[in-house]
Formats: structure tokens, sequence, C-alpha cells
């Protein structure tokens, strides 16, 4: 309609709706959100892609090779491609005794990518020997991997 004409009624704006508009997008988001927050971190069978964090120690690399052998998981070098990240530290000491002994304390994390959540957690120490100790931690990760699948 012209309105120059004289009957010409301007439309109204739906006041009434647009607060109940509003509603229904806060609400969608509000549901959104909790389904994110009610996810919770992955089971520790669930992760199939890790990235191990960058580290210039030597047993992070004994870890890492062990890991590529183990055809349960695949290992990846992108963070956004990966569902958990692996992290190591560790800790030498020197054990005095008759020989002089070094003693490896290895604290090993494996951390959901999107929650930050721990999944699985060890730590493990052994003297002198990194291979053994890397051999102990991939057996353990393999173990609670069963279990955490078996209980699934």
């Amino acid at each position: 309609m012209n309105p120059r004409h004289p009957r010409y009624i301007p439309r109204r704006v739906g006041w009434v709706i647009l607060p109940i508009l509003a509603l229904l997008l806060f609400s969608v988001g509000f549901l959104a959100a909790q389904d994110t927050i009610s996810a919770g971190p992955l089971l520790l069978h669930e992760a199939r892609t890790i990235y191990v964090a960058p580290s210039s120690d030597e047993f992070v690399r004994l870890v890492r090779a062990r890991l590529e052998t183990w055809e349960a998981v695949t290992i990846t070098s992108k963070l956004e491609a990966a569902d958990a990240i692996l992290t190591c530290q560790t800790e030498s000491t020197i054990v005095p005794a008759k020989v002089v002994v070094r003693r490896t304390i290895a604290e090993i994390a494996l951390v959901d990518r999107h929650t930050q959540k721990p999944i699985w957690r060890t730590t493990k120490s052994v003297a002198m020997d990194t291979n053994r100790l890397a051999d102990e931690v991939i057996e353990q990760l393999k173990k609670d991997w069963r279990k955490s699948a078996s209980e699934y």
C-alpha cells in the first residue's frame, strides 16, 4: 500500500514476539552449552588419535616410538587432529650408594584435548635404564586401555 493513501495503516511490529524469539534463541544456546559441558572427558579407550607434546627429553622419543608400533592408537603431528595429548615429565636423580645409581622418575599423562581433563596418568621410576621405563609405561597404558574398553 501507498503510505500517502488515506486508508494506509502502518504495520505494527509484533513487540510481543521479540521477547519470545529472544528467549527461544537463548534456550537453544543454553541447551547446546549443556550438551557440551555434560559430555565430559573421553574414556581411555576412546582416545584413538594421540598428539605427543614436544619435548627435548630423550624419554619422550622412546615413548613415542613405542606408541607408533601399537596398532590401537594413531600418533598425529597435528594437535587439531588429536583426541588426546600425551605429556611426559622426567626427573633424574643420583642415588648415593657403593655404586652411583642414576634413577629416572617419569610422570606421564594423557589429557583430553577438548576438555583439558586427564584421561590417564601414571608415575614410574627405574634405575639407569630408560628403555625399560618406556616399556613399563606403555605396558601400563595398554593394560589400562584394555580394562577401559572391557568395562565399557
